[in-house]
């Protein structure tokens, strides 16, 4: 699964909420809301300047912070998966999720699987790709078949 604009989507109030219950201290929860506040950005075109225009949402970009404060962002997404799904698990490179689940067999695990790609957990976080990718089934138990989906 991947973030769509990833950095430029984060929502410092949610970003905020999520390092307090983190147990982020204090001080460093308000030099982050004050690093994401009262930002402009002008946009040049053929050497023209134009206007100021503020932004409200999104960690600046080329920052050593930036990723740091993403990823403590999107850690909200496998709580809201994890408890939608039980048996599902993720795990994240920047802005791309992978998900693994457990089960007795491969039918179970296709269904853990189902149901996390009708779980949307988009509403607190941002907006997605739509669900594609590859499952592949590891079994300590010789298999007839070996499987392999592509979700789309």
């Amino acid at each position: 699964m991947d973030v769509k604009s990833a950095f430029n989507n984060v929502d410092k109030t949610l970003l905020g909420k999520w390092m307090e219950e983190l147990g982020v201290e204090t001080d460093l929860i308000q030099w982050t809301m004050s690093f994401m506040s009262d930002r402009q950005v002008k946009l040049v075109l053929d050497g023209e300047v134009g206007e100021p225009n503020a932004v409200d949402t999104g960690v600046p970009q080329g920052s050593p912070a930036a990723p740091i404060l993403f990823v403590t962002y999107l850690l909200g997404i496998f709580d809201v998966v994890e408890a939608a799904v039980p048996g599902v698990h993720g795990l994240s490179f920047v802005d791309d999720i992978g998900w693994w689940a457990d089960g007795p067999d491969d039918k179970a695990v296709a269904e853990n699987i189902s149901k996390k790609s009708k779980t949307d957990p988009s509403a607190p976080i941002g907006s997605f790709t739509p669900i594609r990718g590859e499952v592949i089934f590891c079994s300590r138990k010789d298999l007839e078949k070996k499987k392999l989906f592509i979700y789309s």
